[in-house]
């Protein structure tokens, strides 16, 4: 069985993933709660689904691609429905923040009882 994966964001790298998840026959959710039109019909395109919070912890793996002074807020936004999900997903934070930042986002995921992965994209 293939993963639910949630990409949060659907901004222009976040939507670039989500696609190529999407075309290899991934379900792929997101947020986009407070989202622009732009990004919320970038969503569409690549094939990503609206989640809310809860549905987001429920789900196999959460890539974060967001700013990287958006990071830490993110984590902490997800904490409460992470530690309440009966099952935890994997959290990758997959943004360019500094050593300290990653160890105080992981802090947080880890509290919950999620797994916690340092990841890095490169886009062009």
């Amino acid at each position: 069985m293939k993963p639910t994966v949630v990409v949060i964001a659907p901004g222009m790298m976040g939507s670039g993933v989500g696609r190529r998840l999407a075309d290899n026959g991934i379900e792929v959710r997101t947020s986009l709660a407070g989202r622009s039109e732009a990004s919320k019909a970038r969503a569409e395109a690549a094939g990503m689904r609206d989640a809310s919070d809860e549905q987001i912890a429920a789900c196999d793996i959460i890539l974060s691609i967001v700013p990287p002074g958006d990071a830490l807020g993110l984590a902490e936004r997800l904490a409460p429905v992470l530690r309440a999900a009966p099952r935890k997903p994997v959290y990758v934070d997959c943004n360019a923040v500094n050593p300290a930042t990653v160890l105080r986002i992981a802090r947080v995921v880890q509290e919950t009882g999620a797994a916690f992965v340092d990841g890095g994209i490169i886009g062009g």
